[in-house]
């Protein structure tokens, strides 16, 4: 199948990942062909299993995810040797334009963010022999946001302020650089950050541009569906109005508050009342929850989290840096610490 570039507005310098040139190693081609090139609904692949291989060249390893809309394997590139990620998108959405579509925008998102913190892909592709579409990227080790959070909250503890700054400064960046080239992720939550481990370089990446929408392309979700996660989503997103990138501003609040408060927003079972709630209910006071954050973490959350995007933080910078701020004026290590961080610059 011949190869084509994604076509997508990139700044200066990155065209080369996006065309399949040859990149400076250890990155290496980075091959993509349109999706109009897939034959769908012919030929469907069977779910993959361990130590097969995909469009001949990725030896799949162990299986480290599955959803209803595929599965992720850790690999081996047979061609570098280079250990990587592959998403495999399920059999049954093979023949669904929109998933395959979906698979592709996040492809040329994450190309188009290179050099940010965002998941690097390297190849985006079908299997010539069974018809797989896949996703090749940087295998990460570590755990999500999510998983991290989930433990400290089992012991009743919380992420300090400082260390929630430290880990949220890669993705303001990465944010930040994508809503200037149009890009906007639409479903930030703590399960798509990650932290990587120490001993594997540290620091954090941003997953799953999935959900992504680009300046110019409609958005992937049928009619009557709500794409993401309720208590992290934004108010004009609940209510299907037009929208900017301020959803992602918004998204990115709440998942600080999260890790502050060890807890969402508005805990719940149930996604419709916690969705009205998102819709409708004032936003607490965070320092009733952290007690030993200063007060102007509460003007920080009414303007991170304003229904009225108007109201809200123009930027993901400006979300950070009014965080900052108010960790700063605290009384507590945490405050202390975050003196020395230089805000960000928009």
């Amino acid at each position: 199948m011949r190869w084509n570039e994604v076509g997508a507005d990139v700044a200066p310098g990155q065209e080369a990942l996006l065309t399949g040139e040859r990149l400076p190693a250890p990155q290496g081609p980075r091959l993509f062909f349109s999706p109009a090139a897939f034959p769908c609904g012919k030929n469907l692949a069977a779910l993959k299993q361990p130590g097969e291989f995909v469009d001949g060249r990725y030896l799949l390893e162990r299986e480290i995810g599955r959803g209803s809309h595929g599965q992720v394997f850790a690999a081996i590139d047979s061609a570098s040797g280079r250990r990587v990620a592959i998403k495999v998108l399920n059999p049954s959405l093979e023949g669904d334009d929109q998933f395959v579509q979906r698979l592709w925008r996040e492809a040329r998102s994450l190309a188009a963010l290179w050099g940010t913190s965002v998941v690097e892909v390297y190849a985006f592709g079908q299997d010539q022999e069974d018809g797989a579409v896949y996703m090749a990227m940087e295998l990460l080790q570590g755990e999500t946001l999510s998983e991290r959070l989930e433990e400290l909250e089992l012991f009743d503890s919380r992420m300090s302020a400082y260390d929630i700054l430290v880990a949220t400064q890669p993705i303001v960046i990465a944010l930040n650089t994508a809503h200037k080239l149009g890009i906007i992720h639409r479903d930030l939550k703590p399960s798509n950050i990650f932290l990587v481990s120490p001993e594997f370089g540290g620091g954090s990446r941003l997953m799953d541009f999935g959900l992504a929408k680009v300046d110019d392309q409609l958005a992937l979700t049928r009619a009557g569906v709500v794409a993401g996660s309720p208590n992290y989503m934004a108010p004009e997103m609940l209510r299907s109005e037009p929208f900017d990138h301020r959803i992602d501003v918004y998204s990115l609040g709440a998942v600080i508050y999260r890790a502050l408060a060890g807890q969402p927003l508005f805990p719940g079972e149930n996604p419709t009342q916690v969705l009205l709630r998102v819709l409708k209910d004032p936003r607490p006071r965070l320092t009733d929850l952290r007690p030993d954050l200063s007060p102007l973490v509460d003007d920080w959350v009414q303007e991170a989290l304003a229904l009225d995007p108007s109201y809200r933080y123009l930027d993901t910078p400006s979300l950070w840096n009014g965080l900052l701020a108010a960790v700063q004026r605290g009384r507590n290590p945490s405050a202390y610490r975050a003196r020395f961080l230089e805000p960000i610059e928009g």
